[in-house]
């Protein structure tokens, strides 16, 4: 499996761009983009410019985008942990309970006129 950053290197060499044309695009420094296609190294307050940009250059969905980039945090932090599965299913029930919440006050703040 790619992570993003192979994905991105694979892309703008099919396309025949230079690392200096694309991160002209992205509006990035090349030694970022260079980190971005070698180590998978985001800048990470620019990370949903990035992936719209990339969209659009390449024509690949965000959602899909931002999947693979995601995936590569989560496992860049549980790769060496033994129980990643229990990690994991703790993080989906928190995930749960937090969205459940989230829907829970948003439904009180309306029910009581304030918003």
């Amino acid at each position: 499996m790619k992570t993003l950053g192979e994905l991105i290197k694979e892309l703008r060499e099919r396309e025949n761009l230079t690392q200096r044309k694309l991160a002209y695009e992205l509006d990035i420094d090349v030694a970022v983009l260079s980190r971005i296609e070698n180590e998978n190294k985001f800048p990470k307050k620019r990370i949903d410019e990035i992936i719209s940009t990339l969209s659009q250059l390449f024509n690949i969905s965000k959602e899909e985008l931002k999947k693979i980039y995601l995936s590569d945090e989560i496992t860049s932090i549980l790769a060496y942990e033994e129980n990643y599965e229990n990690i994991l299913k703790v993080c989906e029930e928190k995930i749960s309970y937090t969205r459940n919440k989230n829907l829970i006050q948003t439904e009180i703040k309306f029910n009581d006129g304030s918003n």
